[in-house]
């Protein structure tokens, strides 16, 4: 047996386990892994020289086609610049295989190049790390790094979905002699892991009908989730039995009488049209929501019962209402009420006329604030807001939609998007860190055909402009970059508004642009400073070609952040 070939090896268990795709940055001590990955003919490799940048694109992968996609680095810091992206994998529960290449173990700390602490580097943030021996001869290792590779891949799509760590001290030599053939030995150990599908009792779902017939006011909340299946039934139960179902944007649930302004209505401060609203019993599932209006709305209007559909084994409750934890998938959950509920109708009759005024009050006010937010963009001043709802009316169909965090996600959850578009939207909710934002959405357009459109702010772009920095940017990329020329939410939000180290200190004003970077980058480069301009350039930015497109939108931070205040006194009376 070759001395490296357990590492050769673990290509061969990758691409027999359906872990197809493997990012690669650059390094000696990782040489024998990105060797056997690149020549590997059922593995498509990419060579991307920023560790962090890497992680996301491949994050962003994986994003998309919810397939393991495996990471390799060098040893010493390389594998600390994965971090942020693995802790964002972790809390968005996105499949990564983190394999990082380390120094043996009696080399740690003796003064030698590129040698850290590398076992369990990711801390809480990962689903399990492993180190694997630094001598490959004897059978028991071999046997041990087959089956650690086995757990590991079966790991990261096992319920949650998450990243998970491979340490993996290699020796010297690290390349292939001369004329030395790589082999890969078809006959690797494989270990399956069989699933199963978790069902609720016959004696659960009749004391929950008993609780839901008890109550009249009924709402269910729909977090992050990819789930674009989950829209028909819980239309379907929306429109039969009169629930109100909300759905931020990044929740990936349309259609046509979700209520998707409540971000937007529940900033009122109106006491007596917020406790009309005030549910008995809400149902949630998905992950993490970006209104905090309604989180503030549920935690000090409670319901009596909270049940949250949830197949991670974590108590997880934002919030701070739960009283049940179903352990099941959400459409398996939402098709059995549907279906119940549809039976206990054709036997008992409507029983649920009563959630019908509740239904009413709450469709009413998403109606009237999405006409009187639209009505107010129209008339406002050239601005983000103003900029993203244009954006967002434009955007093409079957596209999808990668937002920014700190403002852009906001923004567009505020104003949502057309239901009949069938758009898909991504957004790093798990940490809401802006690290990795654009570098997720080239991950994302390199797994689709589609239009992939990135809105993101100039502070996330700069930060992440690495994310450029490769030879694979494909055509179907599009980036809106908003540029205000610095951090302006914090402008926007309460308390760093009102001190004299507002501008230095938070807003950090920049005076970068975009133009250099995409020149450097082979991307064509697009500018916006009016509304004629925005409107004139999206016209043709949107359509396909065989180049990634940047609009650089000019917007001032301070006219910005004013419009954004009119709008939030515009609703503070709300009713």
């Amino acid at each position: 047996m070759a001395l490296l070939q357990p590492i050769h090896n673990i290509a061969e268990l990758c691409a027999q386990k359906n872990v197809k795709t493997a990012i690669l940055c650059p390094g000696s001590r990782s040489a024998a892994l990105t060797i056997s990955m690149v020549r590997h003919p059922d593995i498509k490799t990419y060579s991307i020289s920023d560790e962090r940048s890497a992680a996301f694109i491949g994050l962003g992968m994986a994003q998309i086609t919810n397939e393991t996609v495996a990471i390799v680095c060098t040893s010493g810091t390389a594998a600390y610049n994965l971090a942020p992206a693995v802790a964002e994998a972790f809390f968005q529960e996105i499949p990564l295989l983190i394999l990082t290449a380390d120094r043996p173990p009696e080399w740690i700390h003796q003064y030698d190049g590129q040698t850290i602490y590398q076992e369990n580097i990711f801390g809480r943030n990962i689903k399990k790390s492993f180190h694997l021996p630094a001598d490959y001869t004897h059978q028991d290792s071999v046997w041990q790094i087959e089956r650690v590779l086995n757990e590991a891949i079966n790991l990261t799509q096992s319920f949650p979905q998450g990243p998970v760590h491979i340490n993996i001290p290699i020796r010297e030599p690290f390349y292939p002699i001369e004329h030395e053939v790589v082999k890969f030995d078809k006959h690797v150990r494989i270990i399956e892991n069989v699933s199963i599908s978790k069902k609720l009792s016959k004696e659960f779902f009749e004391k929950f009908y008993e609780t839901w017939k008890s109550c009249d006011k009924k709402l269910i909340i729909v977090g992050q989730q990819q789930n674009t299946q989950l829209s028909d039934v819980l239309n379907n139960i929306s429109d039969e039995f009169g629930i109100p179902v909300l759905s931020d944007i990044i929740s990936n649930v349309m259609f046509e009488n979700v209520i998707s302004s409540h971000d937007v209505f529940l900033s009122s401060k109106n006491e007596s049209f917020l406790q009309s609203l005030r549910p008995d019993l809400i149902i949630t599932c998905g992950k993490s929501i970006i209104s905090k209006n309604l989180k503030q709305f549920i935690r000090k209007y409670k319901p009596k019962y909270h049940f949250h559909i949830q197949e991670n084994v974590e108590l997880i409750d934002p919030f701070q209402t739960l009283t049940h934890k179903l352990e099941v998938s959400s459409e398996y959950f939402f098709e059995t009420l549907f279906g119940d509920l549809d039976m206990m109708k054709l036997k008992e009759g409507d029983f649920d006329e009563e959630n019908s005024d509740y239904f009413s009050l709450w469709q009413t006010a998403n109606q009237k604030s999405e006409l009187k937010l639209s009505n107010f963009l129209l008339d406002s001043l050239y601005s983000e807001f103003k900029i993203v709802k244009n954006v967002a009316n434009k955007l093409p169909e079957n596209s999808i939609f990668h937002l920014g965090n700190s403002m852009p996600v906001r923004y567009a959850n505020l104003i949502g998007l057309s239901v009949n578009k069938n758009i898909e939207i991504f957004a790093n909710r798990g940490t809401s860190g802006i690290d990795g934002i654009l570098s997720s959405a080239v991950g994302n357009a390199l797994s689709t055909n589609k239009l992939v459109i990135c809105l993101i702010g100039d502070v996330s772009f700069f930060y992440d402009r690495n994310g450029l920095w490769n030879s694979y940017l494909p055509g179907n990329l599009r980036v809106i970059l908003l540029n205000n020329r610095g951090g302006n939410i914090f402008r926007i939000i309460d308390g760093p508004n009102r001190q004299t180290e507002l501008e230095e200190y938070f807003v950090t004003n920049q005076q970068f642009f975009a133009k250099r970077t995409c020149e450097d980058a082979g991307v064509l480069y697009l500018y916006a400073s009016t509304d004629d301009e925005l409107e004139k350039t999206l016209e043709t930015f949107y359509e396909m070609s065989t180049q990634s497109k940047l609009l650089e939108v000019i917007v001032d931070g301070e006219i910005s952040a004013e419009v954004f205040r009119k709008y939030k006194k515009l609703f503070t009376d709300f009713s």
